[in-house]
């Protein structure tokens, strides 16, 4: 009996990374493949960011720069040589524009 309970936590341990990485959207650079074409996302863009950021030596994640937009705009800055975040950084800038004559930040959709 204890053989067969070792063996299914085993089982279950080794089906857990298998659903976690179902459950990640798949990602080409800034593209996400959804329903038969290839769409550019906030994840995927954040998710190209952190992926240059930690081979530039930066610790992060996509899920931290989507929970802090501050840190991705920062990161954009630091990253600004490497062709690799310009989509995904014109994105972000993209959507906050400064207003020049109130100096204030208006939101563009």
């Amino acid at each position: 009996m204890k053989r067969l309970a070792s063996a299914c936590l085993f089982v279950l341990t080794l089906a857990a990374p298998v659903a976690e990485a179902k459950r990640a959207p798949h990602c080409d650079g800034n593209f996400q493949y959804v329903r038969g074409g290839w769409v550019s996302t906030p994840y995927c863009r954040a998710d190209q960011i952190a992926r240059v950021a930690r081979e530039a030596g930066q610790h992060t994640t996509a899920e931290a720069l989507l929970a802090h937009p501050a840190d991705a705009e920062e990161l954009c800055r630091f990253l600004d040589a490497d062709i690799r975040v310009h989509p995904a950084c014109e994105e972000l800038y993209a959507i906050f524009q400064i207003d020049a004559g109130t100096g204030g930040i208006r939101l563009r959709f």
